[in-house]
């Protein structure tokens, strides 16, 4: 059984992920976040009714009648101490942690085996830190900024609990796989024996002109990377899990329903995608919802976030159920509102940008660097030092919906001064790391050379040239490009309040532009709401006994956007609450 389950599994690396996007839309130009491409097929219509103020659970337009299940079709009746529903970052680590409390686990998930995506995690002081000299930032600092970041419409004891327990659980997580190699740079070379699964800490060592402590939009030095893929690590966890013989997983499963009596969450019904039976499992402690997000379910993308289906951005979501859908439907929504939860009100589209004409790796030609932009009119319009969310909020406002990205052949020593951030490079480096390709932040001439070379972006001898080859009022363009060059001289941006240290004239042949246009949607990230106890409440904010939520159906933990300044912030907290709700669980909190 053990061997079988390896073979189901899946795993996506940063590549896999756009390539299963490239397949699927062959010929679209990939740009931003991961590549743009068509928006991915999905289950439902679009909601016809208008997104508005949110109401209710029982009264939400897309929730639809609660299933009724006869005993008729059961075909396994099964009890256990913990039911964990769905088989993700979250949901493996809260198999695993109740299964070490010595619960007997029954884990749901649609999937042929666990899931999971890229490899980022946010990590805040710990031995590992430690290992990189970055074990000495303020927990309650970086709060902060999440707050602010958030609009303070998250729960402060959510991400407190998070940022000063992160490091020990994190340990727990890797320590699954003992055998993992760990980088000193994020540029060391791997051996290639451990190229198919290394950790790496993102921009380290800082470059010598950023301080993050002097940032308008900090980026903390706190995240690392499981690369090529997470998916050994998890693979890892969830075998620990199942090696206490506590543990069944059911693969291929569909959980359609919450049993509830007397107010308690007490179980589930499971369809078997193989004979369109049900398993009815109770649980004698709890339940843990961990079913991700939904931004494949246009009804409720519609109703909580209905900009990303009004601006077309794309959507990017290759892992796919066994009956060959996508798996982020918002199963774990709809089985809470059924169950009489409070989804939280405002809910956090992921849409970071990570440059104009990304490649396959999806990352964009000179990231999100704070160079001249200009929109389809030939005008200046924001200030460029901000970070990829918020580039992406002002793209979406533009007439097309697309901008240009402008610098010249002093780019090399410019962006030494650009942000250690996400997307944007900071580091001129020509080398290559053996079988290690993890850091967007560095750039070369030679993937200068080859984006040209591939007609991701343009070159030319002159301004007049490259204004020549692009879909923008050359006249007004040139203007612009004169009055930038005026303030970069002056070292004041008098019109948009630039930084004096990122203000770099376009004067030196060669002159290069990228197109910038909309990223892709990786997630939409609304829950359940919840508190650090990974409780969910009802409408009346009480607290429904047995039912627990980890991971992206966990709500409460961002805002109205994606924050950035702790860059893998999402898996972080989707681990750690997922080995809190475990816990939990079992003990009954």
């Amino acid at each position: 059984m053990e061997g079988r389950e390896k073979e189901n599994r899946t795993g996506i690396s940063r590549r896999d992920f756009l390539r299963g996007a490239a397949i699927g839309t062959a010929g679209v130009a990939m740009t931003g976040v991961l590549g743009a491409c068509a928006p991915v097929a999905t289950q439902s219509p679009v909601a016809e009714t208008p997104a508005g103020d949110p109401v209710p659970s029982g009264k939400l337009p897309w929730l639809g009648k609660e299933p009724e299940i006869a005993d008729a079709n059961v075909e396994e009746t099964t009890t256990v101490d913990v039911i964990v529903i769905g088989a993700g970052v979250a949901g493996v680590a809260a198999t695993r942690s109740a299964s070490e409390e010595g619960a007997a686990v029954a884990v749901f998930e649609k999937g042929k085996g666990p899931q999971c995506r890229s490899g980022e995690y946010a990590v805040i002081n710990g031995k590992l830190q430690a290992r990189w000299g970055r074990d000495n930032m303020d927990p309650d600092e970086l709060v902060d900024s999440h707050m602010k970041e958030s609009s303070y419409k998250v729960k402060r004891s959510i991400m407190s609990r998070w940022a000063k327990g992160s490091a020990e659980v994190f340990d727990w997580f890797i320590a699954a796989k003992p055998d993992i190699y760990i980088c000193d740079t994020s540029r060391s070379d791997v051996p290639d024996e451990h190229k198919d699964a290394f950790l790496a800490p993102l921009l380290h060592p800082l470059p010598e002109h950023y301080n993050y402590k002097e940032e308008q939009f900090p980026t903390f030095p706190t995240s690392v990377i499981l690369s090529p893929s997470q998916a050994p690590v998890v693979n890892a966890n969830m075998d620990k899990a199942i090696s206490t013989g506590k543990v069944k997983p059911y693969y291929g499963h569909f959980v359609e329903k919450l049993i509830m009596e007397n107010g308690r969450c007490t179980g589930v019904y499971a369809r078997n995608a193989q004979t369109g039976k049900y398993v009815k499992a109770i649980a004698n402690k709890g339940v843990i919802l961990a079913t991700g997000e939904y931004s494949s379910n246009d009804e409720i993308l519609n109703y909580y976030c209905p900009e990303v289906l009004e601006n077309n951005i794309p959507r990017i979501w290759v892992n796919i159920d066994v009956e060959g859908n996508k798996t982020n439907t918002g199963d774990g929504l709809k089985l809470g509102a059924w169950a009489g939860a409070k989804i939280q009100q405002h809910h956090a589209p992921m849409i970071h940008h990570m440059g104009g004409e990304a490649d396959i790796e999806g990352i964009g030609v000179m990231g999100i660097a704070g160079f001249l932009q200009l929109d389809a009119n030939g005008k200046r319009f924001m200030n460029e030092d901000v970070p990829g969310q918020q580039v992406e909020n002002q793209i979406e406002l533009l007439k097309g919906q697309y901008s240009y990205q402008f610098w010249d052949a002093k780019w090399k020593d410019e962006i030494q001064y650009m942000p250690a951030a996400h997307g944007t490079p900071c580091y001129y480096d020509e080398s290559t790391p053996k079988n290690n390709a993890t850091s967007a932040n560095h750039k070369s001439q030679a993937q200068l050379d080859k984006a040209v070379a591939d007609g991701r972006c343009i070159k030319a001898d002159t301004l007049e040239e490259l204004l020549s080859k692009l879909e923008i009022d050359q006249a007004t363009a040139l203007k612009s490009i004169q009055r930038y060059n005026e303030l970069c001289h002056k070292g004041k941006d008098e019109d948009f309040g630039k930084v004096a240290k990122r203000l770099f004239p376009l004067e030196t042949a060669p002159f290069y532009a990228v197109k910038m246009t909309t990223a892709a949607l990786l997630v939409c990230i609304g829950g359940l709401e919840s508190d650090e106890e990974c409780h969910t409440f009802d409408e009346d904010r009480n607290v429904i006994p047995g039912l627990y939520a980890a991971g992206n159906v966990q709500g409460n933990r961002y805002g109205v956007e994606y924050p950035i300044s702790l860059k893998g912030v999402s898996h972080a907290t989707a681990l750690f609450y997922g080995y809190i709700a475990g816990k939990n669980a079992v003990k009954q909190i």
